[in-house]
């Protein structure tokens, strides 16, 4: 994980308020050369859901959309995006000649890619990074991201369901329990190397274990964290102060 996602990481963990997380997560977005985001979720654990939203997609292509009460995403991708459980890129769905894809192209969102997070107790988000041009380019683009986008879009969803929450994890102090138990050593160490980007046969390698014995404390990290996965782990330990990010 290089400094920069580090920062953007922090910006939008530092977060206290909808409006801040916003301009956090557009601030990301732009560091990571994507002109536009949107985000959508909703984190309601009683009554009735409030879906969490904002984006900055082009004027013209948001009048498209509310005049015909169409979703933000093109076609059906956001519920094609969250049938997935990684990031799934725009080019990879849009179908050749599909009006919806070709309308949006034509109003500045040409393509991009959509991250789907899923909480433990039913929460769901997806976030949505999008590009004004297409083509090989972009292709490359996105798939050089794709790691960035998915801790980014971890942040804005742990934060966001912090925010609408108001749960006990933004009133713990600093130095947090854990209501699972505390991570141990060798938890902590894996997770550290999860954070730098490293596979489970990579962490394997560095801390001489076998890749069994990584994911099974991988496994117990998502646990005590109440984490949906390694990189929601990690953004969570990060704001915890579990771990720090290098």
């Amino acid at each position: 994980m290089g400094r920069s996602t580090t920062l953007r990481l922090k910006q939008i963990l530092g977060s206290t308020s909808e409006k801040d997380l916003e301009e956090a997560a557009l601030r990301a977005a732009k560091r990571f050369r994507f002109a536009y985001l949107m985000f959508c979720g909703s984190f309601s654990r009683r009554g009735p859901a409030r879906e969490f939203r904002f984006d900055n997609f082009p004027a013209d292509w948001r009048r498209h959309c509310i005049a015909r009460s169409r979703d933000l995403l093109p076609g059906s991708l956001r519920r094609l995006a969250l049938e997935e459980v990684t990031p799934l890129p725009w080019f990879k769905v849009a179908p050749d000649g599909n009006r919806s894809f070709a309308k949006a192209r034509h109003c500045g969102l040409a393509t991009g890619v959509s991250c789907s997070v899923r909480g433990p107790r039913g929460q769901w988000s997806l976030t949505s990074f999008a590009l004004p041009y297409d083509g090989p380019p972009s292709e490359h683009h996105i798939a050089a991201a794709l790691p960035d986008c998915q801790l980014i879009a971890c942040a804005i969803h742990y934060v966001a369901s912090r925010i609408v929450c108001r749960g006990a994890e933004r009133a713990l102090p600093q130095q947090r329990r854990l209501e699972n138990g505390p991570l141990s050593e060798r938890e902590s160490q894996c997770l550290i190397e999860s954070a730098r980007g490293k596979t489970t046969s990579r962490i394997a390698q560095a801390l001489q274990i076998s890749e069994r014995t990584v994911a099974f404390h991988l496994a117990n990290v998502r646990r005590k964290l109440d984490a949906a996965n390694s990189r929601h782990a990690v953004t969570k330990a990060l704001s915890l102060r579990l771990i720090t990010a290098g």
